[in-house]
């Protein structure tokens, strides 16, 4: 038996727990970040049904209901650990009604992590702190230029 209760159910399974960690960014483009310990069953019920393979060909759709989400997506991103087997990562492109259910469950008994902001390299001193998307551009990788 499990020393240590699952965030989501609070029973102590006799099998190790999933390490999972749910993120999301605001409009502002804020990370925030939980991280449960889940049970096989609140795993199976909670991040196994999201776990669907994306279709760039035929448009993008929320993985909890199914419409499309290319013009109206609000992502979450998941990372577990399952006991034995390693890291593994999902990309949801939720409708924003969806992907606020799906942050609800990511926050049931977890604790909330650290804001982590991504650090650029500096030539010189410490690192200056940027978004997401200047983070490229700042090692000197940017959008290709039209060519004739």
């Amino acid at each position: 038996m499990s020393l240590i209760p699952c965030d989501s159910c609070g029973t102590r399974p006799p099998e190790k727990l999933a390490q999972t960690t749910w993120a999301w960014y605001d409009a502002s483009g804020h990370r925030t970040a939980w991280r449960q310990r889940l049970c096989t069953a609140c795993f199976c019920s909670t991040v196994l049904p999201l776990d669907k393979d994306l279709d760039f060909v035929n448009g993008l759709t929320c993985p909890a209901c199914g419409i499309s989400t290319e013009h109206d997506m609000d992502p979450c991103y998941v990372t577990f650990y399952l006991p034995g087997q390693g890291k593994s990562q999902l990309e949801l492109p939720t409708c924003p009604s969806c992907a606020v259910n799906v942050r609800v469950r990511a926050q049931k008994g977890a604790q909330k992590l650290e804001d982590r902001r991504v650090e650029g390299p500096s030539d010189s001193g410490p690192s200056t702190l940027t978004t997401r998307e200047s983070y490229w551009s700042n090692i000197g990788i940017g959008p290709r230029e039209d060519q004739p």
